[in-house]
């Protein structure tokens, strides 16, 4: 739970400078810089995302946005409380556990609020399984929230990023005895499960 664990100790830094009224200019300024830089990874990340693209590594963009929303906290209880925009933005942030916490209080929209914390606090569980050096066959369980593995093709590419074709293979459950053998340079076979429930597909490694 490195996400959850994150924002918890964010906030209670935040509460904690809010509560004793904590002055510190430079470290309000430093705090900003760093939060504007995992601003523009966010924004990266994002850009990325929509494309099929990704960093490196399987938590490397939440590890991004929980930055990004963590530092958000500590600015606040760094910030002299105001009325412009700035002010707002970080109360957003700040803000953001007690809508939960409302939201779970209210019964209608109990179920929508549980749903919207799994979503955004919960870390999925990775699990790759490695093709070559360039290629690798990802899961990706996401708890409750969805009754099987998503399955995905990594591809290696770009120094710093690798490409994710989702959806690669639609098992019904979780899968057992996997099994990969390339097939020529551009291609592989998969394989999994037993006896008559045995399956098997091959896919094309771009």
């Amino acid at each position: 739970m490195i996400t959850l664990t994150i924002l918890t100790i964010c906030f209670l830094t935040g509460l904690s400078c809010k509560i004793k009224k904590f002055k510190a200019p430079l470290t309000l300024a430093l705090t900003w810089y760093i939060h504007l830089i995992f601003l523009v990874l966010s924004a990266i990340c994002l850009f990325l995302m929509l494309n099929d693209y990704g960093f490196k590594g399987t938590q490397t963009e939440r590890v991004f946005f929980t930055l990004y929303a963590g530092t958000g906290m500590i600015l606040y209880g760094l910030s002299k409380p105001g009325n412009d925009a700035r002010h707002a933005y970080l109360m957003a942030f700040f803000g953001f556990p007690f809508v939960l916490l409302l939201g779970l209080m209210i019964p209608p929209l109990r179920v929508l609020t549980i749903v919207v914390a799994l979503t955004l606090l919960s870390d999925s569980d990775f699990r790759r399984y490695n093709i070559d050096n360039d290629y690798a066959l990802q899961s990706k369980t996401s708890g409750i929230l969805s009754s099987a593995p998503v399955y995905s093709l990594i591809s290696d590419k770009y120094w710093l990023f690798e490409k994710i074709t989702p959806g690669i293979i639609q098992p019904q459950g979780v899968i057992k005895n996997l099994r990969m053998e390339k097939k020529g340079a551009d291609s592989v076979l998969i394989q999994w499960g037993y006896g008559k429930a045995k399956k098997d597909t091959v896919i094309v490694l771009d």
